[in-house]
């Protein structure tokens, strides 16, 4: 395993890999028009291939990014999940961010990969909170947002098309006592 895999009961979370043989799984999944829904288009293969060099390159800068979500037992590309540096409303916050293959949605595999990086921003990663930028229409996120603790804070207007999101966050637990 590499050093910065970790594992969930159902999951592995990975870096993307760098030779890029990650695209064609990737791709598929981001030139679904409907799983695209919430984003202005469907991707190009171009825009998934950038998709992960964004990655690779926020893995080196930051270390940490969105990382590949796979089956423990099988190996399958499931998706992708992981925190995102975003400005909104003019400050730096980190976005915990998900998508998973639509043959595999709705089994909670979004919630568990989406919990794991949770709990590593807040520990490990020492963040003092996360947020999650969701489309008021996209109840599906919003579900995975509200299992792992995360209420609305605000609403902004987000990405090249300005559109409404809501930001849901989610702090650490104070220290007892």
């Amino acid at each position: 395993m590499e050093e910065n895999a970790f594992e969930t009961d159902r999951l592995r979370l990975r870096p993307f890999a760098a030779d890029l043989s990650d695209l064609d799984a990737l791709h598929e999944i981001q030139s679904d028009a409907h799983h695209m829904r919430f984003y202005p288009h469907p991707f190009s293969r171009e825009e998934s291939r950038a998709w992960i060099e964004r990655s690779l390159d926020r893995q080196e800068r930051y270390g940490y990014s969105l990382w590949v979500i796979e089956d423990r037992r099988s190996g399958e590309f499931l998706g992708n999940c992981g925190p995102i540096p975003q400005v909104i409303d003019g400050v730096g916050e980190v976005e915990i961010g998900w998508s998973v293959t639509p043959r595999r949605a709705r089994q909670g595999i979004a919630t568990e990969a989406a919990a794991a990086w949770r709990d590593r921003c807040l520990g490990p990663l020492g963040m003092d909170h996360v947020i999650s930028l969701i489309r008021p229409e996209n109840v599906p996120s919003r579900g995975v947002a509200e299992r792992i603790g995360m209420t609305v804070w605000k609403e902004t207007l987000h990405g090249s098309e300005r559109w409404l999101h809501l930001v849901y966050r989610v702090d650490v637990a104070p220290a007892p006592g």
